[in-house]
């Protein structure tokens, strides 16, 4: 068969073939579009992360993510299945961070192939609502002062239970006294620990530096029965004394010695983490307050903890250091063992490699 022959019989099954595919159905475009909200105006700027398993820590990364336009809609392409969606947006307010959360109510959300309108559905702020159900007509009031006078704008930290000083899982709440230094918080009937803080920038966490006021309230345990909100009266806060402060940071803490853990605090994706402390427990179950503690990791998320002696560690890192565990910090353990352990010898330095941190939600 000629060249010319051969090149007639290609142009002409081409010319039979082109109309047969522009008649095959094409395939719909699938996914799912709708508005974030926060309270009852768009929000701008959030993202809606999809999973495809209801994984409540979010410690895995999500199938698909995407963000929320000018006027707080979004829209994504996905394949058909079942999917679980979660609004998030950070940012400042006021001069504090806020973390803007919430698990879309449809979830799961079920697609097939169209794309999908989700019933619009509203952030909010960790750590403000959501922790403790409260009873109806059930709580506290009172009024935060230090000197006798009010303080505006004190943080009131409810905690379950008395684990280390009031530090651990058993944080409930967090409620903002206003400009007379008063709060009311809404609880479920039960018995309470409250302390309260006052931070020179105004933050709702991190650690209390000298000049701020805090205090544990004197008449812990508050016992609350159901339908009765408890007047507690003045609340008194201390100003956080520098020398004192730093007597408690050098008992054992912070001491420089020859046995060392150092290493590296980074996120998922193996961007340093800075600001974060590295801590030591004697304790495999890791609570309360930490045999040892680093400085703050560096901008490369470098870090050196001091240890005393030789001898078994169970290793963690925190951005923060004491208090509840509050939207916004890092969290991690030393993953090297199952139980964040590990050995070294007394004058023995040992590199511990990078010790994964995650942003708390």
């Amino acid at each position: 068969m000629s060249r010319l022959a051969l090149k007639t019989k290609r142009l002409l099954f081409l010319a039979l073939l082109f109309p047969l595919l522009a008649a095959c159905p094409q395939r719909e475009e699938s996914g799912v579009q709708g508005l974030l909200l926060f309270g009852e105006h768009p929000l701008s700027g959030a993202q809606i992360e999809v999973y495809l398993k209801n994984d409540k820590d979010r410690s895995t990364l999500p199938f698909a993510v995407t963000s929320t336009d000018g006027e707080g809609r979004y829209r994504l392409t996905l394949p058909a299945g079942r999917y679980y969606l979660i609004g998030k947006k950070k940012e400042e307010n006021a001069g504090r961070v806020r973390m803007l959360m919430a698990e879309c109510p449809d979830n799961p959300v079920e697609i097939d192939a169209a794309i999908k309108e989700i019933p619009s559905f509203s952030l909010r702020e960790m750590g403000q609502s959501g922790s403790l159900i409260p009873d109806p007509g059930t709580g506290v009031t009172g009024r935060i002062v230090a000197a006798g006078a009010p303080v505006a704008g004190a943080f009131v930290y409810i905690y379950t239970e008395e684990a280390a000083g009031l530090m651990g899982p058993s944080y409930g709440e967090a409620v903002q006294a206003g400009d007379d230094g008063r709060f009311r918080i809404n609880l479920q009937a039960g018995r309470y620990y409250l302390a309260a803080r006052r931070r020179g920038d105004g933050s709702r966490m991190g650690e209390v530096q000298p000049g701020d006021l805090n205090g544990t309230y004197p008449g812990n345990p508050v016992t609350v029965p159901r339908g009765t909100v408890a007047s507690l009266g003045d609340f008194p806060l201390k100003t956080v004394d520098g020398g004192q402060r730093q007597e408690r940071l050098s008992q054992g803490k912070f001491t420089k010695t020859k046995t060392f853990f150092s290493g590296r605090t980074v996120d998922q994706d193996g961007n340093p983490v800075s600001g974060v402390y590295a801590f030591a427990y004697l304790d495999s179950r890791m609570v309360g307050k930490p045999s040892y503690i680093s400085d703050p990791s560096d901008d490369g998320g470098r870090f050196v903890l001091y240890l005393g002696d030789g001898g078994t560690y169970y290793i963690g890192a925190r951005s923060t250091f004491g208090g509840p565990l509050e939207p916004g910090e890092w969290v991690g353990t030393y993953d090297g063992r199952p139980d964040h352990g590990v050995a070294l010898s007394r004058d023995q330095s040992l590199p511990l490699g990078d010790l994964v941190v995650r942003e708390v939600w």
